[in-house]
């Protein structure tokens, strides 16, 4: 390698140690919160060095064709101990600001959406179902006052149109009748019960 190859390698190696730094304390910030077994506890570990391995393995790789040299080393602990001694605790107060502000903007488009989409929404709904009721109700209540009234009248008229009517064609009739005379009295009696529920 030349040597700007090696000094941009080295530059290169000392940045990828104050990220390894700074994911590290990320890393640990967000999985120390967490109440897991211990076993998930080292298995993230182990699949968050390994990740960590690999990317700056990959950073090597575009800067010199992943040639590893005894410097590299020394320039990846150089930026890793650059960051713990002057950046960590900028870092973390940074971390812990952006985590706060995070929780904050979520809780207020949370609040947001459940005050201007999801009430309204739920109160729609709860007025469309109470008109609803009404109306049906109204529709219920409409057909069944005329029956009210016109029942007696009408069953008279029909004990005397059935002296008229033979017996195999009056058969045939009532029960068609009886038939729905019930379903009336059914949907009369449903939707009763519906309305006083909602009341």
């Amino acid at each position: 390698m030349s040597l700007s190859l090696q000094f941009i390698t080295m530059l290169v190696m000392a940045g990828s140690g104050i990220y390894l730094g700074m994911a590290a304390d990320t890393f640990h910030r967000f999985n120390e919160r967490k109440k897991r077994k211990p076993w998930i506890h080292y298995c993230n570990e182990i699949l968050f060095w390994i990740l960590q391995g690999l990317i700056i393995f990959y950073i090597l790789y575009l800067t010199n064709y992943g040639q590893i040299r005894f410097y590299i080393w020394l320039a990846l602990i150089f930026g890793f101990a650059f960051y713990q001694a002057l950046l960590r605790v900028w870092y973390l107060k940074v971390l812990e600001h952006l985590i706060q502000f995070s929780v904050t903007t979520w809780q207020v488009l949370r609040r947001l959406i459940q005050r201007l989409v999801i009430a309204p929404l739920s109160w729609m709904l709860k007025v469309l179902t109470y008109l609803l009721t009404l109306f049906w109700t109204a529709v219920i209540w409409v057909l069944f006052i005329p029956w009210k009234l016109l029942r007696r009248p009408l069953i008279f008229v029909w004990n005397q149109i059935k002296k008229l009517i033979p017996e195999n064609v009056k058969k045939y009739i009532l029960s068609f009748l009886e038939l729905c005379s019930k379903i009336i009295n059914n949907l009369v009696d449903i939707w009763k019960s519906i309305f006083a529920k909602r009341r």
